[in-house]
């Protein structure tokens, strides 16, 4: 059995209220959460990404999606941050050695999501563990620093926190849920047209309408579907550049 620390997951659903005047800059300042990408163009577009490390949608969003994102146009222009919503004591326990030491932050979202397939199968709880604390190691966490963090009351408190915060202000129940300029979509293929579409259209106005259907929030999807929105996504930018 994975020996982690105790989630209160019943008070983040019992403490559910929609609030809906809630800017997402306010919760952005608020918490104070910095941006993984801050861009210094005059135009931009702010990203924010509801994630679980133990979501296989939010492991294709990163392993597929995002890589192609980020070798377009628009990926200069965007603003992006993620937020931790944990969905299990896995995920908790990866969410606290991502947010042990901002320098690694980003690289270690990488390290988990590339592993995604070899760490969610592991037999065992410690095995887990093993794996998701050398992911840190490796990229110059000291052991030290780690057992510190998986002891900081605060840090959980923060993370748990936080993720009560997207339930109530948002309305996050699933993952990944992203607010792009403060609309909530939900599920990888959605969030990455809509995300083309929106910057298309903030930074470089279209002369024709986006497809009827990209503002259908989906959940649930296979991961085969979830890949495809990567050709989607191509699509977007290819007109985001006409």
């Amino acid at each position: 059995m994975l020996k982690l620390i105790l989630i209160p997951f019943f008070f983040i659903i019992a403490s559910f209220s929609q609030a809906k005047e809630y800017e997402y800059q306010n919760f952005l300042s608020d918490n104070k959460i910095a941006p993984l990408v801050k861009s210094d163009a005059d135009k931009t577009v702010d990203i924010i990404e509801f994630s679980s490390f133990s979501c296989s949608y939010c492991a294709a969003f990163h392993n597929e999606t995002l890589k192609e994102i980020k070798e377009s146009d628009v990926y200069k222009n965007i603003n992006y941050y993620i937020v931790d919503y944990p969905l299990n004591q896995a995920a908790f326990y990866a969410s606290i050695i991502a947010n042990c030491n901002s320098e690694i932050r980003s690289s270690y979202t990488n390290s988990v999501y590339e592993n995604y397939d070899i760490w969610t199968k592991s037999e065992t709880g410690e095995e887990i563990i093993e794996l998701l604390n050398n992911y840190g190691l490796q990229l110059g966490l000291e052991d030290e620093q780690l057992q510190s963090c998986l002891k900081d009351e605060n840090l959980q408190n923060n993370l748990l926190s936080l993720q009560v915060a997207a339930q109530s202000n948002f309305g996050v129940e699933s993952t990944p849920t992203f607010l792009i300029d403060g609309e909530k979509f939900q599920g990888n293929r959605p969030a990455c047209t809509k995300l083309c579409v929106q910057s298309s259209q903030k930074l470089k106005p279209m002369s024709r309408g986006p497809p009827q259907d990209i503002q259908r929030p989906v959940s649930l999807r296979s991961r085969s579907e979830s890949a495809r929105c990567g050709r989607t996504a191509s699509l977007f930018m290819c007109t985001a550049r006409q």
